[in-house]
């Protein structure tokens, strides 16, 4: 039996156009979020790894022939060079601002619910259990944890009150010590990276689903590779999972929302 990770790779592959070839000697650069399990992230011998390195190493290098090369950096960085064209694409949402400088594919490469996450002591918990939407999250009037290069944060969080970590794991370290009440982010990686952080356990997942995540591939604007858009690279899913293994299942891609 296929493993979930396999499946989703295999869902994945299944979107692309016929005779969508695209070998070249040009490297194609992603950059990626460091840390950001488990959808990409440092492994502890430095290497690169993660979902999103999975399926585009199998999308774009095996199934089209395109050599990559896979690179972490600290997430803000890592869409500056694409920017301003020293890595050619990073996969994340398609907000207004990176559409400015990047092209996206027209599918989705892995998606999951947008939740909010809070501790279990917060004395506002009866009331965020019953938030539906960022309307009544705000009404409560709660400090919301985000974190450098949130897309998502600067596009949505207009008017809450925001403390910031330098990256995401520091700000779920921060939600983790009561320096915030909430952190809204997708649940795949909320979820994996509560049962591996200390004091994870704390915290809980509402039960609104805000939106959904859809993370695309964005090419540089700059890059010689912006074609390889039009080959709608991928048509997939993940869900909620505390697992990268547990990934599974295409689905219809949904409209883009911003991270």
């Amino acid at each position: 039996m296929l493993s979930g990770r396999r499946r989703l790779i295999q869902a994945s592959t299944l979107a692309l156009l016929p005779g969508a070839g695209w070998a070249t000697a040009t490297p194609f650069r992603m950059a990626y979020f460091e840390t950001y399990s488990p959808l990409s992230y440092r492994a502890e011998n430095g290497t690169l790894r993660g979902i999103l390195v999975d399926i585009l190493e199998e999308i774009l290098g095996r199934q089209m022939g395109v050599p990559i090369q896979h690179a972490g950096y600290p997430w803000l960085r890592a869409q500056m060079m694409a920017k301003l064209g020293a890595a050619d694409a990073i996969c994340t949402i398609a907000t207004a601002t990176r559409l400015e400088y990047a092209v996206a594919s027209s599918e989705v490469v892995v998606a999951a619910p947008r939740r909010i996450f809070v501790r279990a002591d917060n004395p506002m918990l009866a009331d965020l259990q019953q938030v539906r939407d960022l309307a009544g999250l705000k009404q409560l009037g709660p400090t919301v944890v985000s974190y450098t290069g949130n897309g998502w944060g600067a596009e949505n969080l207009t008017g809450f009150k925001v403390v910031s970590g330098t990256d995401y794991e520091s700000g779920l370290k921060m939600l983790i010590a009561k320096r915030g009440d909430v952190m809204i982010d997708n649940s795949l990686t909320m979820q994996f990276s509560l049962t591996r952080e200390a004091g994870g356990e704390q915290v809980m997942m509402m039960p609104a689903r805000l939106e959904s995540a859809n993370f695309q591939l964005l090419i540089s604007k700059l890059s010689r590779h912006v074609g390889l858009t039009c080959c709608r690279p991928t048509r997939c899913c993940s869900t909620p999972t505390t697992t990268p293994s547990a990934c599974s299942g295409a689905c219809p891609s949904a409209a883009s929302t911003t991270t």
